[in-house]
């Protein structure tokens, strides 16, 4: 061994240790936080032990055109007692008509309405608010006006995953009509804070696919008061609420909701900074969770090109540098099949690769524009 490590200055000795350390903790990131969602053991409730009574919440405005597509796929899950309660926030187009007609057909829609009121602002967290208060069950179920389930047992799957410790559950929503770098940027956001709540230190959920127990949002006092229209309050709320104990994650296709709403470039970074600027003032200080695993995987591509350009004439030094490469790699490829098939996606692989090399900057590169440029509110 000393006879092998003379051959190499302390310099290269340095760089080799580097690559070594760093590729342990690449290791670390895709067994144990982004692998937890493609190779963890699933553990679920028998699908065929009594089903508790279920409310299904849904915040809308304006949403005509997305309801008339998708809400009668959310009224006609299969489960033997639920309620949709829809809480359409001051619309100016024809949703009103739509639900008093559907409401008709459906003895299980639960219609709420906030008037419009010239002198007063209020943002998506007091619709969802009216809507919990209405809940006549004690699981409330959240999603969107713009997504659809994946299938007829959609509410059932989710339902599994509640427990006697079990309080909270985060789903998985598919982006469909959408580029494809804005899928898989989406998809390895997701199997980050998947990954992070299955480890017990949930920080994020998204409000298409998510549902909890009431009691646990009025014993932790609601939504946080400092939510407004430039922050994200489910969010917020999962930070608050989300222990290490209480928190399940919907693994399984059937347990998704499908998105069809259009990202555009533009949009989609004020969504990403939007997301940011809500997990900034869930803690102390500036809190980007996902923040070091970028910065590891930055300086692992970095550390691995000069090694390469370093040792270029070495071949025993660059084969043993390809090797790491090609390990990460083909741990990428698993975690990801294993991943899409879990989450209801497909045909992502390429672009994940690409994609692999480009978030670490984009995703520091949102976090400069968060820090000087405030989120366009938005309902």
């Amino acid at each position: 061994m000393d006879c092998i490590l003379s051959h190499f200055s302390i310099e290269e000795l340095s760089l080799l240790a580097a690559v070594l350390v760093f590729f342990l903790l690449e290791l670390y990131y895709w067994l144990f936080v982004f692998g937890r969602v493609g190779l963890r053991k699933l553990r679920l409730q028998s699908m065929t032990e009594q089903q508790a009574p279920v409310s299904i919440i849904i915040a809308v405005r304006n949403e005509y055109e997305a309801l008339q597509k998708n809400l009668s796929l959310i009224l006609e899950q299969d489960y033997p007692e639920f309620e949709v309660i829809v809480v359409n926030d001051c619309s100016e187009d024809d949703t009103e008509i739509l639900l008093a007609t559907m409401q008709q057909k459906y003895p299980n829609l639960v219609l709420r309405a906030i008037e419009k009121n010239g002198s007063t602002r209020h943002n998506k967290k007091m619709a969802l608010g009216i809507g919990i208060k209405a809940a006549r069950y004690e699981l409330v179920l959240f999603t969107d006006a713009d997504c659809y389930p994946s299938g007829s047992q959609w509410l059932r799957m989710m339902q599994r995953y509640f427990t006697d410790k079990k309080e909270l559950v985060l789903g998985y929503t598919k982006l469909t009509d959408t580029p494809k770098w804005i899928r898989a940027d989406y998809f390895m956001q997701s199997l980050h804070y998947l990954g992070k709540a299955l480890r017990g230190k949930a920080y994020m959920g998204l409000n298409s696919n998510l549902a909890y127990r009431r009691d646990l949002f009025f014993d932790n006092k609601g939504f946080d008061l400092r939510v407004t229209e430039n922050l994200r309050e489910d969010i917020v709320l999962v930070n608050k609420i989300a222990t290490r104990k209480n928190t399940g994650v919907a693994l399984g296709a059937g347990s998704t909701t499908i998105s069809t709403l259009r990202y555009s470039s533009k949009k989609w970074k004020r969504r990403r900074i939007k997301e940011l600027h809500s997990l900034d003032i869930t803690g102390r200080g500036p809190h980007y969770p996902a923040l070091t695993e970028a910065i590891v995987r930055l300086l692992f591509f970095a550390i691995l090109a000069i090694s390469a350009l370093v040792f270029v004439t070495n071949n025993i030094v660059l084969l043993s540098l390809l090797f790491v490469f090609v390990m990460r790699f083909v741990l990428q490829i698993i975690v990801w099949k294993r991943s899409q098939k879990r989450l209801g996606e497909r045909r992502l692989i390429p672009m994940l690769w690409i994609w692999d090399f480009v978030s670490p900057i984009y995703y520091i590169y949102l976090i400069f524009s968060a820090k000087i440029k405030r989120t366009p509110k938005t309902w």
